[in-house]
């Protein structure tokens, strides 16, 4: 009798919240910060559809060493291994240990696509693109013995074709939230952004029914799953998003997503998504500054969206739909004025959560292409410093610890006991109002109704 193969999914462990102490410190002691923290963790979606697209034969083991050590010394034929750039190290570490052992390595993911060629140094080979367009010809390869040191991607996956990934992989115990994927790019090229630039030049959504059924998938699972639309853009096609959110209503879920701000101007939209049990949106908007938001996007569409910023994140909340606020701090016309500047919006404007990062220089993107030119990159700092969190150039108006420590101050104002009772009587007067309403207009279909027989 034939072994069956074995493939070993790797998922390498990350720094959450960065390296610096302080943030570390503030993460275990703040209450209010360890729901976000914890809201937002998920398995990595990536190998997830690489199992997908993995043969029957093949015996195939997920390990998400964010919650587990890996075994090196697991009987495997195979290894993948995906990761963002904050990863790379350990990737590379975990690749030396199997490959030491005689075990091929396989990767793929941001990183991977980014800085292909350093990865394929610590690799057997490196997949540059989609895992639909790329994974079946790995494997023919590796069954062939003929496995390529280099995979690139030469047409765009057909997401509509594309099989649901294999969540049963993933541990049932340790994800509070699932990752789902509607669709894939974003129609904003912003400056500093990484994944819209490698993945595709073109968004691609997969069709209705393949959501609802993986949603279904996830639902009989997980005991009431919290899902996470990994979509960089939820709400760029309008018809197809109220048509989604439509099919979402009966399936009873609470879910995120990740948005624009664009979608405030549309009610049926705002009032669908209430409906349908979304919580909140993850909205980027990057800063309150003019200046910081100059050119931030190839269309300067951000710089122009600021002025709705306020009015936008009224109507979102008002529909019952919390905004969460990601803002990039450390842009090259900030100041140490714009981390209080950014404080007082978040707060005069109860946004129900934020999310805000330093710039980081990723390998690939213009904003790194700038800052080499001009020798602001600490190159000291090895990927695993890529956090988000964590400092690794130099900005224009303020010392590398006064970054983070400004950072860690709007996180602070933000995330503490007091505004969160503020934060709460705020959001139970909204959802006072919507009931309110909700009963009125039953009221008036109903008198409507009697007053038609």
């Amino acid at each position: 009798m034939t072994r069956r193969r074995k493939l070993l999914l790797i998922a390498p462990q990350a720094t959450f919240f960065g390296r610096n102490p302080e943030h570390q410190r503030f993460k275990r002691e703040s209450r209010e910060f360890q729901f976000f923290d914890y809201t937002w963790t998920g398995f990595a979606t990536g190998l997830m559809i690489v199992g997908s697209l993995t043969p029957p034969e093949w015996d195939v083991h997920y390990v998400d060493e964010n919650i587990e050590p890996v075994d090196f010394d697991e009987e495997a034929d195979l290894v993948a291994l995906t990761g963002m750039t904050a990863q790379a190290d350990r990737m590379y570490a975990i690749a030396t240990e199997f490959r030491a052992r005689d075990v091929p390595v396989v990767a793929g993911g941001l990183h991977a696509n980014l800085l292909p060629h350093e990865v394929a140094q610590y690799v057997d080979a490196v997949c540059v693109g989609e895992a639909e367009a790329l994974w079946p010809q790995v494997l023919r390869d590796f069954e062939e013995g003929e496995l390529q040191p280099m995979y690139r991607q030469t047409a765009r996956a057909d997401l509509t074709r594309a099989p649901r990934p294999r969540y049963e992989l993933a541990q049932q115990r340790y994800y509070p939230s699932i990752w789902i994927e509607t669709s894939r790019g974003c129609p904003h090229t912003c400056r500093f952004c990484a994944a819209t630039i490698r993945y595709r030049d073109k968004l691609g959504y997969k069709d209705i029914d393949q959501v609802v059924r993986e949603i279904e998938m996830v639902r009989d699972r997980w005991d009431s799953p919290y899902i996470l639309f990994s979509d960089d853009n939820f709400v760029v096609d309008r018809q197809r998003t109220r048509e989604l959110l439509k099919r979402l209503i009966p399936l009873g879920i609470k879910w995120s997503g990740q948005s624009d701000v664009s979608f405030y101007k549309d009610p049926d939209i705002l009032d669908l998504m209430h409906e349908s049990g979304c919580m909140t949106m993850l909205i980027g908007f990057e800063s309150v500054s003019t200046d910081s938001l100059h050119n931030i996007d190839e269309r300067n569409w951000k710089y122009r969206a600021l002025k709705t910023y306020v009015e936008a994140t009224k109507t979102i909340q008002d529909h019952g739909v919390g905004v969460y606020g990601a803002f990039t701090l450390g842009l090259d016309t900030d100041t140490k004025d714009s981390f209080e500047a950014t404080s007082q919006f978040v707060k005069d404007n109860y946004l129900a959560g934020i999310q805000c990062s330093c710039v980081t220089p990723f390998p690939g993107t213009p904003l790194r292409d700038d800052m080499e030119r001009e020798s602001r990159i600490d190159l000291s700092k090895p990927w695993s410093y890529y956090t988000v969190f964590d400092c690794v150039y130099e900005p224009k108006n303020m010392t590398p610890a006064e970054l983070e420590a400004g950072t860690l101050s709007v996180y602070r104002d933000f995330y503490n006991r007091e505004f969160s009772l503020k934060k709460t009587r705020h959001f139970k007067g909204i959802y006072k109002n919507l009931v309110r309403k909700k009963v009125e207009r039953e009221q008036a279909l109903a008198t409507t109704g009697r007053s038609m027989v």
